[in-house]
């Protein structure tokens, strides 16, 4: 008995749920009206009060659980080892691409939503996930900062250059401007942020610094008859230039 209720309350939960994010894409988050979700999703009064207080209280669920589920397939990609730097790029990059494309309501409710109210109860649970996987994305990224793979910079700039760009490709898929899958674009959005991340290769590795040298030129003063008048001698360093191996 106590197993029914709880699955009637999880459907129940499901139901607004569903229905709102059905009722924000289509009439925008302003414009929908609680009546409204109950409307569409078949429930009662008492049972919709029962799980959520307000219309914020439902688009703030939707948001944390869309959030949640995004996260859970990075914290995926974290509990492997990446080959290198750029598989671990582009497997970022691939999972926020096929999440988006996978989720595309969600996606575009996020989109539009923007971000929750960090004072509210939800806004400090979207918080809290976004340090502790930011905080787990630092520790993966050390080896490589270690290493001079990584330039050293903040959580805030790494995200910007491997998260923001493909975002901005995920908005004009998800309105419709771009035609094919947003993964067509995997290749160079991963190019472009590995570069962005990239700092000077650490010594024995990429590029390899040779000594500097000492060039020096002789030179004869000649009369018209080629006897020498005069000699000197100039000299100077040259640094040689990196090379690639």
């Amino acid at each position: 008995m106590l197993l029914c209720r709880e699955m009637a309350a999880t459907d129940t939960r499901r139901r607004v749920l569903d229905a709102a994010l059905k009722c924000f894409l289509q009439e925008g988050h302003e414009a929908t009206t609680i009546a409204r979700i109950r409307e569409l999703s078949g429930v009662s009064n008492g049972a919709l009060f029962h799980h959520f207080a307000s219309k914020e209280a439902i688009a703030s669920a939707l948001y944390v659980e869309a959030i949640s589920s995004f996260q859970a397939g990075l914290w995926e990609l974290l509990a492997g080892k990446p080959r290198s730097l750029r598989a671990a790029v582009r497997g970022t990059i691939a999972h926020q691409l096929g999440w988006i494309q996978e989720h595309p309501d969600l996606a575009s409710f996020v989109y539009m939503r923007g971000h929750l109210d960090w004072d509210t109860p939800a806004g400090a649970e979207v918080a809290a996930l976004n340090r502790e996987l930011a905080a787990a994305f630092r520790g993966r990224l050390e080896p490589f900062v270690n290493a001079g793979e990584v330039r050293p910079m903040s959580m805030t700039l790494i995200t910007a250059i491997v998260a923001a760009p493909a975002h901005a490709i995920a908005r004009r898929w998800l309105a419709g401007h771009l035609s094919g899958s947003p993964l067509d674009h995997l290749d160079d959005l991963a190019d472009a942020a590995w570069a962005g991340l990239r700092g000077k290769p650490a010594p024995g590795r990429g590029a390899k610094a040779k000594a500097p040298r000492n060039a020096c030129v002789n030179v004869e003063l000649l009369d018209d008859d080629g006897s020498v008048l005069a000699r000197g001698r100039a000299c100077t360093t040259l640094e040689a230039a990196a090379v690639t191996a």
